[in-house]
């Protein structure tokens, strides 16, 4: 049975009304490159002093910033004031026969990857996977991620409010989904972006 954390809970409070929004998202040009090649070394590092595993090889993140995104992937980065404290890459997929989820022609949107600064203070993962789950609510039921380390994979959904699912896929024993919708409380009062949102028709297939 998957082990539910999923709370629609936008609990850390919003600026007052007269104040910008904290937080601003874009999506990635190749000139982010060197801002989110450092945060992602300052990740590493912190992973590796906290004895979690890192991949040796180049994340998405940033390989899709140096030679253009692969065809159907999006690049986000997340800003705060002059400080980059977040990026990831998403696609739009299937999510047939993940043990979780059977409809033949559903597809949701797939977090692929995603780096944040550890010096942040309130988890930016956060506010950029909520708003990517508002973002193409118009388009798609579920947000979906996988990740290969129990101890990550309960941090990630208790700090991110996603459903986590154990799975016996050997490629990704830890499933974790959000659904798409619109925020309970304001989340554009706290982070801002002039990325138009997805048309309804927007699909895997053509």
């Amino acid at each position: 049975m998957p082990l539910t954390i999923y709370e629609e809970d936008f609990a850390v409070e919003s600026p007052e009304p007269d104040r910008p929004p904290r937080y601003r998202i874009s999506l990635g040009q190749p000139s982010h490159r060197p801002a989110v090649k450092a945060m992602v070394k300052a990740r590493r590092d912190w992973m590796r002093h906290h004895g979690l595993v890192t991949g040796p090889v180049e994340p998405p993140v940033l390989s899709h910033l140096g030679s253009g995104a692969a065809a159907g992937a999006q690049v986000w980065v997340l800003h705060e004031g002059t400080m980059l404290r977040g990026a990831a890459v998403t696609s739009i997929a299937p999510t047939v026969n993940l043990q979780w989820h059977q409809d033949p022609d559903s597809e949701s949107l797939w977090l692929h990857d995603m780096y944040t600064d550890p010096d942040a203070d309130d988890a930016p993962g956060r506010w950029l996977t909520w708003w990517l789950s508002q973002h193409y609510a118009s388009c798609l039921k579920y947000v979906f991620t996988a990740l290969c380390d129990e101890v990550l994979a309960r941090k990630f959904a208790n700090l991110h409010a996603l459903e986590l699912h154990p799975t016996e896929d050997e490629f990704r024993p830890f499933l974790l989904r959000r659904r798409t919708g619109p925020a309970r409380r304001r989340l554009h009062t706290y982070v801002a972006s002039d990325v138009p949102p997805p048309a309804v028709a927007t699909r895997l297939r053509p």
